[in-house]
């Protein structure tokens, strides 16, 4: 029986408080012309088939980050790697009200990009290693003094790593 261990290293919580104007304006940029024959050629000659990971494992460790947001947990589910760490767990602090609350709306758009099998250094059990993203409709509410209840949807990407071993 397999026992599922999830170790998210990252997510990607694009508001639009944490991000710089220049990422606001992406779509702006000129896009690179490439030959899309040559790509289509190429993306399905590198094309490689991966096991599926749970549905239910990743909705609820997306569920956890979620509840985790507007709390101290928040840090634990960002990778040591992830960039502005600090940046990001320091504009919710300062900018968001202290009583939002972060919903979440759906999951969908779960793919994997990248697997792996190893053995576990101490155990020599054996392991797969995902990386999965998921997209994620979410909605930050808030109480406003002028305004009443305040509701902003959102949609995000989820980068997760799955590590299920035997």
């Amino acid at each position: 029986m397999k026992t599922i261990n999830l170790i998210t290293t990252g997510l990607l919580l694009s508001l639009a408080l944490a991000q710089p104007t220049s990422a606001r304006n992406f779509r702006d940029m000129i896009r690179i012309p490439v030959a899309p024959e040559r790509m289509a050629v190429e993306a399905s000659a590198t094309l490689t088939s991966f096991s599926p990971v749970d549905r239910a494992t990743i909705e609820k460790s997306i569920r956890k980050i979620v509840a985790s947001w507007n709390g101290p947990d928040l840090a634990k589910y960002l990778a040591k790697n992830f960039q502005d760490k600090h940046l990001l767990l320091t504009t919710i602090q300062r900018s968001v009200p202290m009583d939002a609350k972060l919903r979440l709306i759906s999951v969908h758009g779960i793919s994997t990009l990248e697997q792996n099998n190893s053995l576990h250094p101490t155990t020599h059990a054996r392991q797969r290693r995902s990386v999965v993203i998921a997209t994620v409709d979410l909605q930050l509410e808030f109480n406003d003094p002028f305004k009443g209840l305040v509701k902003l949807p959102h949609s995000s990407q989820f980068y997760l790593q799955v590590v299920e071993s035997e």
